[in-house]
């Protein structure tokens, strides 16, 4: 599955060098070649190095003739414009900032025009804009109003009007010694639950205990205790204490632009962060109802930030997805759910999604359950034992296991009547192919325990029960969020493909099967 993206046509660039943007929306130069999509606006070569040095976050630049363009990002293109974006500003911009960030003609010093671009586009002004230009993309792909009417409200909003800017709560950090106690159990658990590592251990005390007695020593009990118990209890916990430090040092946060992409959503109403779970919430129907097709809880990759996920998390919104993304801080992993009732958290979950922080209470007609990487895990879990009379669908990301013993009692998913499954992976993954931590077998441990894989090109039918298999060519790992480099537990492969473009064949593909669009 690929996503297109070419150079502009002569017809497009005559399209987007109409009269307003003739010259360059900052300092006026003539036939400005470069562009911000981010506002919609185009400029010269000078003020787009200035505008990258901004952060993609807060503008994102494209050469009108070098680069390659989306249908999207030239949609944007064409729903903006020079004089829109100056009119928003000369209207709601106090006299302070208008003296302060405008450019004139007697700037000519680089320092100043950058203090002054950057108090510019840092300002409430310009982040308001840029969310409700964003809200008019995902309306052209339905499911709001139209793009016209947000544009309409974007140009009749006061500087008073706008929208305050949320920030979010610290979340709390954990220590090494979490880790090592939340390891310690893991590895205890899979020592106890494997019967070649019991034996082993067997064998090894009782070994060590003759050996000691072949050296005339009385003390064969106390021997065999230390042996059989003591020693393999000290090489546990300093294994455990030796991963305890590596995770924390590989704890992945989200990318700036994540975090800033979830405030904008908060800020207009379209987002939350509760205590259990970060929402985002579809559009209002045109009738102004809470109510959804679908709703998507899911689980984020071990030490991910779940703030990483708000891109795709956004694009299935804007698609009328309701999706609750797990809140698993301060430790970001499930080692295993023996003593986590994933039902129960689940639940609570979604009942929290439903009543708390959207303004209203949502009515969804169907819930489908995913996650990512070790996420993955909790996701098949969930359903294969107890929830497949009511979540029919499940989709993963990153994966290429099937739960085994010491992380859940997981029976197999193609034995639940009816539920489907979506597995998206990058070509360039190579933590999902590794063999490392499941063993060379996983692969057919996962074909055998999933549901069937439908043949390549094949149209589903029937009642259900069957795996699609998606391969994002060019795609990575870490490429579904906004986090990385990723180390651990093997190093990443490189995309191929910019980051933006895996996300939106990570949303498109995950909407239409949860949707059956």
């Amino acid at each position: 599955f690929t996503m297109s993206a070419y150079p502009l046509t002569p017809h497009q660039l005559a399209e987007l060098k109409r009269t307003s943007n003739n010259k360059c929306a900052e300092c006026s130069s003539q036939n400005p070649a470069w562009a911000s999509v981010s506002y919609g606006i185009v400029i010269c070569l000078d003020c787009a190095g200035i505008h990258r040095g901004l952060g993609v976050h807060i503008s994102f630049v494209r050469s009108i003739t070098m680069d390659d363009w989306s249908s999207d990002q030239f949609d944007r293109m064409m729903r903006g414009g020079n004089d829109k974006w100056n009119e928003y500003w000369d209207k709601n911009a106090s006299a302070a900032e208008l003296a302060s960030c405008n450019v004139t003609d007697n700037v000519v010093d680089r320092k100043e025009m950058v203090q002054k671009l950057k108090a510019k586009y840092e300002s409430e002004i310009a982040r308001s804009y840029r969310e409700l230009l964003s809200l008019a993309d995902g309306a052209s792909r339905g499911d709001a109003d139209s793009p016209s009417t947000i544009l309409s409200a974007l140009h009749q909003q006061s500087a008073s009007s706008l929208p305050k800017k949320v920030v979010l709560p610290e979340d709390p950090l954990p220590t090494v010694k979490l880790y090592e106690d939340e390891t310690f159990s893991f590895l205890l658990s899979m020592l106890l639950q494997s019967k070649k590592l019991l034996i082993a251990w067997g064998i090894f005390g009782i070994g060590s205990a003759s050996y000691v007695q072949r050296l005339g020593h009385s003390y064969t009990s106390a021997a065999v205790l230390v042996m059989t118990a003591g020693i393999p209890y000290f090489f546990t916990k300093m294994g455990a204490k030796l991963l305890g430090a590596v995770q924390m040092k590989n704890r992945q946060d989200a990318f700036k632009s994540a975090k800033n992409l979830l405030v904008e959503r908060i800020t207009v109403g379209r987002a939350t962060r509760l205590a259990n779970c970060d929402v985002y919430y579809p559009p209002l129907s045109s009738s102004g109802e809470r109510k959804a097709k679908v709703g998507f809880v899911f689980y984020p990759g071990a030490l991910v930030d779940r703030t990483a996920y708000s891109p795709v998390a956004t694009m299935l919104s804007d698609r009328g997805i309701m999706v609750v993304v797990a809140n698993l801080e301060p430790t970001r992993l499930l080692f295993n759910v023996h003593n986590y009732n994933l039902r129960e958290k689940i639940m609570r979950m979604i009942n929290d999604a439903l009543f708390l922080g959207g303004n209203g209470i949502w009515v969804i007609d169907e819930w489908s359950i995913g996650g990512h990487s070790m996420g993955c895990f909790a996701a098949i879990t969930a359903v294969a034992q107890e929830m497949s009379s009511t979540v029919k669908k499940v989709v993963l990301y990153g994966t290429g296991a099937y739960p085994d013993k010491t992380y859940s009692d997981c029976p197999p998913l193609r034995d639940a009547a009816g539920v489907n499954a979506l597995v998206i992976n990058g070509s360039e993954d190579l933590i999902a192919t590794s063999t490392i931590l499941a063993g060379p077998k996983k692969e057919k441990i996962f074909q055998e325990n999933m549901p069937p894989t439908l043949p390549a090109n094949t149209i589903p039918s029937g009642d259900g029960g069957y795996t699609v298999r998606k391969t994002i060519v060019g795609g990575n790992h870490a490429g579904c969020a906004a986090y990385g480099p990723q180390t651990f537990p093997t190093p990443d492969g490189v995309r191929t493909i910019t980051l933006e473009e895996q996300q939106k064949m990570t949303a498109k593909l995950t909407a239409d099967f949860l949707l059956d669009s």
